[in-house]
């Protein structure tokens, strides 16, 4: 409950802190010691030990935690009151909590109203999930209520019961291909089954008109041809369709405070789509776009997009002016939200360690990028990510010494034996060994030969951290 408590008390917002002291106001508040210990914990920002607490508020022991349990509960009551109106899927729900209030108040009539106005909003917001509880509990109403067509209502269900279903298999899939994309970094492409999975699902229901003609399934369409289009790689194809789809979107005007996050997303891939296809002035000018989106609705998602905003800027200026991507690594390091996020590190260091390497200091690229390989989120990475990473680190060791380096390779190849022996990374294994053979004084002519005709210099750039094929001409 401790850390809890802490973690809760410092995520609040300015505003959700005035809304706080205004929801306690509604009772007494002559000494409220939950008040009292809310003002003392924002003050010491959660670091406080418990025998100053007790002298601060002029309590026992036993009741310190009842006053933390109670300034628990009415933190979690102030959230709720302050934000359901302002999300439809509470809103709706809220009508079914007061259906069950009325229901067991034995209001039977008044418990239907609420789930009928439920009803009404969960339908104009498309929200199925939500549904579903609405059409159970309405037909658990009908055993006591006779006046409810039950008939209607399980025919209602069944029907929702199918388009639930459909959802979810579109979610799990979506949910593979983004996991994939956020541990890979889209250096690597998602099982090719998966991708023909999504691609299947995508045609089948892009030829139901029923389902192409609901908000939330044009989404998700978007959705899954986005993410099919990028682990494709297929840039150029991706852009006119990102393009189309914001405009349409746009026009549409179906863009709100519930799929706020949807149009973030878009605007995201949107900017460094344009990166890809080295559009450098559109991708920042919808890096800003963002920004300013980020913005709407109270903000409530500008911490979410705030690494991503970062990130775009970083990619366009890493190689053009490495004073302006430094300064947003430098922001980005400097924030508390991007800091706790699992690829943090990566971003950071990885970063750094490109941007060094870009000017020539070698030295600080190595630094930064064996400090990453030293995070324990590293492990956290997908493999074949990890991979990469590691490859690129003994691109830039060697370009400093050759100390160590045949140990390192040794780890390499035993830790990352299986990846090794895939078809897709048998650039990685060729430049492991080219390596291998460089600092050994072997020849290494037929190796980076080999290397440099199995993949163009554009594939290259795209795919690989520190292309292979630009350091091989540049460094061998």
């Amino acid at each position: 409950m401790n850390n809890t408590l802490d973690i809760l008390i410092e995520s609040l917002s300015k505003e959700e802190v005035r809304f706080f002291k205004i929801f306690l106001n509604r009772t007494d508040t002559k000494n409220r010691k939950d008040l009292d210990l809310f003002d003392y914990m924002k003050k010491k920002k959660g670091i406080i030990n418990t025998k100053d607490t007790l002298k601060k508020l002029k309590t026992s022991a036993g009741n310190y935690y009842t006053i933390k349990n109670r300034l628990y509960s009415q933190i979690n009551n102030s959230l709720v009151w302050q934000h359901t109106w302002k999300d439809k899927q509470s809103k709706s729900f809220s009508f079914v909590l007061l259906s069950r209030i009325c229901k067991n108040k034995g209001k039977l009539e008044l418990a239907l109203h609420f789930l009928e106005k439920a009803e009404k909003e969960a339908i104009n917001s498309e929200l199925y999930e939500v549904l579903s509880i609405i059409y159970t509990e309405v037909i658990q109403l009908s055993h006591e209520l006779i006046s409810i067509d039950v008939d209607h209502y399980i025919e209602l269900k069944r029907n929702n019961i199918k388009i639930l279903a459909e959802i979810d298999e579109i979610d799990l899939l979506l949910a593979k291909i983004m996991y994939d994309i956020k541990t890979k970094q889209n250096f690597s492409k998602s099982d090719g089954s998966l991708l023909k999975l999504v691609k299947t699902k995508y045609i089948n229901i892009s030829k139901d008109k029923k389902l192409v003609a609901s908000t939330r399934f044009r989404l998700r369409l978007f959705k899954m041809y986005s993410r099919l289009l990028l682990q494709q790689r297929d840039y150029y194809k991706l852009e006119k369709f990102l393009f189309e789809s914001y405009n349409e979107f746009t026009k549409d005007k179906i863009f709100d405070r519930s799929n706020h996050n949807d149009k973030l997303t878009l605007l995201t891939y949107l900017a460094n789509c344009l990166h890809k296809n080295k559009k450098q002035k559109q991708s920042l000018e919808y890096a800003e776009k963002l920004l300013i989106s980020m913005s709407e609705y109270d903000s409530f998602l500008y911490d979410k997009y705030l690494f991503y905003y970062y990130n775009v800027n970083v990619a366009n200026f890493y190689k053009s002016d490495s004073k302006k991507a430094l300064h947003y690594i430098s922001k980005a390091s400097e924030s508390d939200v991007i800091k706790n996020l699992p690829s943090y590190s990566a971003f950071i260091y990885l970063n750094r360690s490109l941007i060094y390497y870009q000017e020539k200091k070698y030295l600080e690229s190595q630094k930064n990028i064996a400090r990453l390989i030293m995070q324990e989120d590293f492990l956290l990475l997908d493999k074949s990510f990890q991979l990469k990473i590691l490859v690129t680190e003994l691109m830039i060791r060697i370009l400093l010494s050759n100390k160590n380096l045949n140990d390192k390779i040794r780890t390499i190849k035993k830790d990352y034996k299986s990846l090794l022996l895939e078809e897709s990374y048998i650039r990685e294994k060729k430049m492991i060994d080219l390596i291998f053979k460089k600092i050994n004084n072997e020849d290494i002519v037929d190796y980076k030969d080999d290397l440099l005709s199995s993949m163009s210099d554009s594939d290259s750039e795209d795919i690989d951290i520190i292309d292979y094929n630009s350091w091989l001409k540049e460094h061998i």
